[in-house]
């Protein structure tokens, strides 16, 4: 698969990505123009910032042979100070993944472990 077609793909990919987010949390999310090629970097803006999903910064690839470590480095370089670098990620008839830095994993898994205790008191 060539060039523009790769392309092609790709968008199809973000923009599939952002519409899964806009639909599941109802919240004003689109794809980034040029794809990170301007001012803003990630491939998904979230434009909600009242939203969980604005604190995240997601790089989008949809690839046969996917070099991780280097979407990985693409998306801590793009990520905005602040904002928690992960990589979304598939390739042809496969389901979509998210890659994230095991530390920011964990803080999410404690920070719903403290909400669901709270929720139980």
């Amino acid at each position: 698969m060539g060039g523009k077609s790769s392309q092609q793909k790709g968008k199809r990919f973000e923009l599939s990505i952002a519409n899964k987010l806009k639909e599941l949390f109802n919240i004003k999310v689109r794809r980034t123009p040029l794809s990170g090629g301007m001012d803003f970097k990630g491939d998904i803006i979230c434009i909600d910032d009242n939203s969980i999903i604005s604190e995240f910064s997601f790089e989008c690839k949809n690839q046969e042979k996917l070099n991780i470590w280097k979407a990985l480095e693409q998306s801590r370089n793009d990520a905005p100070r602040g904002k928690t670098p992960l990589v979304v990620f598939t390739k042809n008839f496969q389901l979509d993944y998210c890659a994230i830095e095991f530390n920011d994993f964990i803080n999410i898994l404690l920070e719903l472990e403290e909400f669901r205790n709270q929720k139980n008191l």
